[in-house]
């Protein structure tokens, strides 16, 4: 039974509930049958009929042992514990006090830390909803300044300037481009790519789909550090982009990985490029006036045309994207046609590119929808009808 035995409770209880046919614990019922051995003490039995008597009682017990009704029972207030139930209550309080106990050390380690440092990485990811870490934001303490009240230092050179501009982002003029790029501050990254050394000003969001990409010299870096109020800033790995040139402007960009042939960024790096931009819009305006009858459209036209979107024929433009191929005409709406699959794919992109340079090379004119049919059927695809 373990910590009291039966004897010992015995002798402690005066031995009445020790005999009784109840369980350990409980009371009798008035006019019960069974009686204690006191019950008999001073009766005029003989002492066969009283030996009988306490051998039919350890017969009792023997059969209450079998079937585990004598365990001794502690009573506590109004209610009772078995030996059992007390030693399992006893270990979960000692569990409760050990639990205790650890959570008191850690508020004590957390509470050293904010005395030491009151705007910790925890505080800071609670109130941006991101991983600071994993993100490697350039703006890992921008809420330092909100809740210090501390002001950033603005940054301005023949090169650069670098601004607040309010509601949690700041600007950056390239002033060699003449191009101003808006971050948040939150919500972004420096990531520097391997192959090439060449580090980027990258939106945090999935791949830097939304928002600008800009290139970061030594000097920016350096500007941007300052700006945070930091020696320098943390940089991580480039990945997920691919790399590539329009031919006909010279322009880089950068395809975040799985948007071939649905986005991509474009960067301004030199005066040229600024000006090749500039001109391809220009084009736009002059020689599809009927198509493209805005500044902005005009722009658009020009912005997807590096991205690998769009190719200028003779009489209209011709659009290739991850859903398809179609053509729009200058002066003939009769002839605008589109040929689109079920789902987009950069395959599906990649397939289009490849067909179009087999009818340039073939010679056939690239406006004309049989021809690209007739490609496309021989692939196996089906077109949306």
């Amino acid at each position: 039974m373990g910590g009291i035995s039966n004897a010992q409770m015995y002798v402690r209880t005066g031995g009445e509930d020790f005999f009784h046919k109840g369980r350990a614990g409980k009371g009798r019922k008035e006019g019960e049958g069974s009686k204690s051995i006191q019950d008999f003490i001073g009766k005029e039995e003989d002492t066969d009929d009283k030996m009988d008597i306490i051998r039919k009682r350890k017969e009792e017990i023997i059969d209450k042992v079998r079937r585990g009704e004598t365990e001794p029972s502690i009573p506590i207030g109004a209610g009772s514990y078995t030996m059992k139930q007390w030693n399992k209550m006893m270990r979960g309080l000692d569990k409760a006090i050990d639990d205790m106990q650890e959570r008191i050390r850690k508020d004590a380690e957390r509470a050293e830390k904010k005395r030491k440092d009151p705007v910790t990485a925890d505080i800071l990811e609670q109130l941006l909803g991101v991983d600071v870490e994993k993100e490697k934001s350039v703006a890992k303490g921008d809420l330092y300044y909100q809740i210090t009240g501390k002001e950033r230092f603005a940054q301005d050179n023949s090169l650069y300037r670098i601004a607040d501009s309010g509601g949690g982002a700041f600007l950056i003029t390239d002033k060699t481009t003449g191009c101003v790029y808006e971050f948040t501050e939150n919500g972004c990254r420096l990531q520097t790519d391997k192959s090439t050394g060449r580090t980027f000003l990258i939106p945090c969001d999935d791949f830097g789909m939304s928002g600008s990409i800009m290139a970061a010299d030594d000097t920016l870096k350096t500007m941007l550090a300052q700006y945070f109020g930091a020696d320098r800033l943390e940089e991580g790995e480039l990945t997920g982009y691919t790399f590539r040139r329009n031919e006909a402007t010279g322009i880089e960009i950068m395809i975040p990985k799985g948007m071939e042939g649905k986005m991509a960024h474009i960067l301004f790096q030199s005066k040229a490029d600024v000006e090749a931009y500039e001109q391809l819009v220009q084009t736009y305006k002059t020689k599809y006036p009927n198509l493209v009858q805005s500044d902005e459209m005009a722009a658009f036209y020009a912005s997807i045309e590096i991205e690998g979107l769009c190719h200028r024929t003779a009489t209209g433009i011709l659009y290739t994207n991850a859903q398809g191929v179609s053509y729009a005409d200058e002066n003939d709406p009769e002839k605008n046609w589109a040929l689109l699959f079920d789902e987009q794919s950069e395959e599906n992109y990649r397939m289009i590119m490849d067909m179009m340079e087999e009818i340039i090379k073939s010679g056939k004119d690239v406006r004309e929808r049989q021809e690209w049919e007739r490609r496309i059927g021989e692939k196996g695809k089906n077109i949306q009808v």
